[in-house]
C-alpha cells in the first residue's frame, strides 16, 4: 500500500508537507496551489488510499458517532434495505434515537464466516446481521462478538433479535387452504444455492400442515441449476413447467413477491383464473400484487416495523451497554384480497 512517504520521495518534499496537503490543511500552512497540485497528481497516480480510521481520530473537534456495521447479503430483498435507511433517517432527525453512521458490509449467505476478522475485531460499535443460511448461524452461534449484535432472524440466544414467526405463516397459510376445500395444492420458491432457515421454517410449517388437514402439497421451483437475479423471469420459468405438466393444484402458496409477478403473467396468459381454478397467496408487499387483475392476497412482511425496532433495539444496546438479549417477534398480516378470499 503506497503510504505519505512514497509520495514525499517521489514529488521530493517532506512527509508533513504531504500530510498537510491530503488532510486539506495546504492553505493554512502555506502551502503552494503548484505544489499542492503536484502532490495530489503522484498520489492519484500511485493509486494512495487514505487511512480512514487514522483521519477520524485526528478529528477532535467533531462529536463520536456509533459507527454500526449492517451485514447485507444481496440475495436479501432490497425493499427493506430501502426501508431501513428511510427509517433511520425520520429517526435520527426526530431525536427518536440517537445519531448513528452505518456502514453495508456485503456478504454472501452462507459465507458470513469470511467476515469474522471484522465481527470479531470491535472495530465497529454495534453490528446488524440477517443469517439465513444454516452455515451462518452456526458461525455466529460459535462466534464471540462483544459488541451490541442484533439479528434479524436466527434465533441465537447470545444476541439481540427481531424476527416474525415463520413457521406460523406457513401453517396459517396450509389452514386457510383446508377450510377452502382444497385438496392439492403447491408451493413454489425460488431456486437458492444456500438453503435459508427461514424459507424452510415456512416450508415445514405449510408441509406439516397440508399433510394433517389431508391435503398433497407439492414443492415447485423453476429447476435452473444455480439461483437466479431476475425472480420475475424464474417465476416464468416455475409457471410455465407446471402448466405444461398439465397437473396444476388448485391453491398455491408463492413464497417470494417478484417470483409471484412472474408466475401470475404466465397463468393469465394460459386463462388460469383466480380464485375459481386457483387460489393463490404471496408472502411479500410488492405494490403490483394489490393493483393486479385480480387483485392477490399476501402476507405482508412487517418492514417498517421491523426496520423500527431494529434500530430501537441497536440504540438501546448501545446507551445500556451489557443490557440482557431481546428477542422481539413482529406480527405478519393476512391482507385478503381476490385470489383468495377469507
Amino acid at each position: 500500500m503506497v503510504s505519505i512517504y512514497d509520495i514525499a520521495n517521489a514529488v521530493g518534499v517532506s512527509a508533513s508537507t504531504v500530510s498537510f496537503v491530503l488532510n486539506g490543511r495546504a492553505e493554512k500552512m502555506r502551502i503552494s496551489k503548484a505544489k499542492q497540485k503536484m502532490i495530489l497528481e503522484v498520489a492519484n497516480q500511485m493509486g494512495y488510499i487514505p487511512n480512514m480510521t487514522a483521519r477520524k481520530l485526528s478529528l477532535r473537534n467533531i462529536q463520536h458517532m456509533p459507527e454500526i456495521a449492517l451485514c447485507w447479503s444481496p440475495a436479501q430483498h432490497s425493499q427493506f434495505l430501502n426501508t431501513f435507511i428511510d427509517m433511520l433517517q425520520d429517526m435520527t432527525f426526530s431525536g427518536e434515537v440517537r445519531e448513528m453512521r452505518f456502514t453495508i458490509l456485503p456478504y454472501k449467505n452462507g459465507e458470513l464466516e469470511k467476515m469474522e476478522p471484522v465481527l470479531s475485531a470491535n472495530y465497529y460499535n454495534g453490528i446488524i446481521v440477517p443469517p439465513v443460511s444454516k452455515e451462518d448461524i452456526e458461525f455466529l452461534t460459535n462466534t464471540s462478538i462483544q459488541v451490541p449484535t442484533v439479528l434479524l432472524y436466527g434465533d441465537i440466544p447470545q444476541y439481540h433479535q427481531v424476527s416474525v414467526d415463520n413457521l406460523r405463516i406457513g401453517t396459517d397459510i396450509a389452514a386457510i387452504f383446508g377450510r377452502h376445500g382444497h385438496k392439492s395444492v403447491g408451493v413454489m420458491q425460488p431456486v437458492y444455492k444456500h438453503s435459508s432457515i427461514t424459507i424452510n421454517q415456512r416450508i415445514s410449517g405449510f408441509m406439516k400442515t397440508c399433510s394433517c388437514l389431508g391435503m398433497e402439497a407439492e414443492l415447485i421451483t423453476s429447476g435452473l441449476d444455480c439461483p437466479s437475479s431476475n425472480k420475475v423471469e424464474e417465476g416464468k420459468i416455475a409457471a410455465k413447467k407446471m402448466v405444461k405438466g398439465n397437473n396444476l393444484p388448485s391453491a398455491i402458496y408463492i413464497q417470494n413477491d417478484s417470483l409471484a409477478l412472474g408466475a401470475l403473467s404466465v397463468f393469465c396468459e394460459h386463462g388460469i383464473r383466480m380464485p375459481e381454478d386457483m387460489e393463490i397467496i404471496v408472502y411479500g408487499n410488492n405494490d403490483s400484487l394489490e393493483i393486479h387483475h385480480p387483485s392477490i392476497t399476501t402476507v405482508n412482511y412487517p418492514t417498517e416495523e421491523i426496520a423500527r425496532t431494529c434500530i430501537t433495539l441497536m440504540a438501546n444496546a448501545l446507551d445500556m451497554p451489557g443490557s440482557a438479549p431481546v428477542h422481539k417477534i413482529i406480527d405478519t398480516p393476512f391482507v385478503f384480497r381476490e385470489s383468495c378470499p377469507r
